[in-house]
């Protein structure tokens, strides 16, 4: 089976499951931005050929989950984290559309103990998803920032059809910066986003329990948004792991 039918076969799968986000990137077109061997794909995988960069935008995701969670009851009450174990249970599913001795993959989140084994911004980058926001966040044409990277499949595969990134996509530079404003702790400046003081203020208060005022503010993608129960999981759950690591 050639690479672009099981790429296809691939794409099929996880958009099936809610992932419309399915990009392919040399693996080498990443590793040259870092010099440190760690980072590169083949310390994690060796003979690393491609990069699968899975993920999802806008809202539909939320409801092929609920759907997920509405006939698998079990699963909604024993899952600490629905979206990261779901996506866990998705990526072994595509386990099948690779066929055996002939093609070596590892998976990789961006969660979890792979948590810091790639920088999924720079894949996303690369392959065209966005281009990085002052939210610190990638940010598309179509969806904004409504989107998350939720894996990666690197591979010893090659296909002639890679993705390439963004390169006449500059959106903050002329936008009036509502984000900015919107944020009730001033977290957001013409720098970026204040990882550290963001936290701090969400640790504290209940103001951003279950929004973010400055996503909300940003003009691209606004018809994509998440619902408020989306976002509002999302919220949160980033609180319970910040308060986990006790940073």
């Amino acid at each position: 089976m050639k690479a672009e039918q099981i790429l296809s076969k691939l794409k099929e799968h996880f958009n099936n499951k809610g992932f419309n986000i399915f990009k392919v990137i040399e693996s080498k077109e990443y590793d040259k931005h870092f010099n440190v061997n760690e980072k590169k794909t083949n310390f994690i995988f060796k003979d690393s050929k491609s990069i699968i960069l899975i993920g999802f935008s806008g809202n539909r995701f939320w409801n092929v989950l609920q759907e997920y969670l509405l006939i698998n009851p079990g699963f909604k009450t024993s899952s600490e984290n629905w979206v990261d174990d779901y996506t866990k249970i998705v990526f072994k599913q595509s386990e099948i559309h690779f066929p055996q001795n002939k093609i070596d993959f590892q998976f990789i989140y961006p969660f979890g103990n792979d948590a810091l084994l790639l920088d999924f911004i720079k894949i996303g980058e690369l392959a065209g998803i966005g281009v990085k926001s002052l939210l610190g966040i990638l940010l598309n044409p179509v969806y904004g920032t409504w989107m998350s990277l939720r894996g990666a499949i690197i591979s010893n595969t090659e296909t002639d059809n890679y993705d390439s990134p963004l390169n006449d996509f500059d959106p903050c530079t002329t936008c009036p910066k509502p984000c900015i404003t919107a944020c009730p702790e001033n977290t957001i400046s013409e720098k970026g986003w204040d990882w550290k003081k963001c936290m701090d203020f969400r640790i504290k208060t209940e103001t951003c329990s279950s929004n973010c005022f400055s996503r909300r503010a940003c003009p691209y993608g606004a018809e994509h948004q998440y619902s408020e129960e989306q976002l509002a999981y999302h919220q949160e759950f980033v609180i319970k792991s910040i308060k986990k690591l006790d940073l």
